[in-house]
């Protein structure tokens, strides 16, 4: 009986060295590959300029104070079949607020990829329109008014998650 195989003359330094240089290499490839991809795919960072608004923290608290005094409120809500967004803007007592120019950004809350532009128009008073195609699933959707207070910020803002549904 001969012992014909990969260890013939028993295990060896070798053979053990071997095993772990490619148990090791194939763990560096692999681990190299998922880093290239965590970063390719998302940098990690959620707002442009993000050093330049810390340091303007203090004025962006005092804007949303200001936008709690003046007790505006919004809704955001999405038609499929028209493809328009449309923001729903009233003050503290319920009435419509008129004459506001809006702009703002539809995205999806992981990437940037499929952001959308928007430019609001009012429609009717304190219901302000703009032509939006979103796929459906999980959007958030930014507006801020053009119209600024005398400290420079927007008179307006607002952030909320919307859902549309599929068709």
């Amino acid at each position: 009986m001969s012992a014909k195989g990969a260890f013939a003359n028993g295990l060896q330094g070798r053979h053990v060295l071997m095993a772990l240089i490619g148990f090791f290499g194939v763990m560096l490839v692999v681990n190299a590959i998922f880093t290239y991809y965590a970063i390719a795919t998302f940098g990690g960072g959620d707002t442009s300029k993000p050093y330049q608004k810390g340091i303007r923290y203090n004025e962006t608290i005092a804007a949303a104070e200001g936008q709690v005094d003046r007790g505006w409120q919004g809704a955001v809500s999405y038609t499929v079949q028209a493809t328009r967004l449309a923001v729903n803007l009233s003050d503290r007592s319920g009435g419509p607020v008129r004459g506001v120019n809006m702009t703002g950004v539809a995205g999806r809350p992981v990437t940037d990829k499929d952001d959308v532009r928007l430019q609001f128009k009012e429609q009717t008073p304190g219901v302000y329109v703009a032509e939006a195609r979103l796929a459906p699933g999980q959007w958030i959707v930014t507006a801020e008014s053009l119209d600024l207070t005398a400290s420079g910020q927007p008179m307006f803002r607002l952030k909320k998650r919307l859902l549309v549904e599929g068709p």
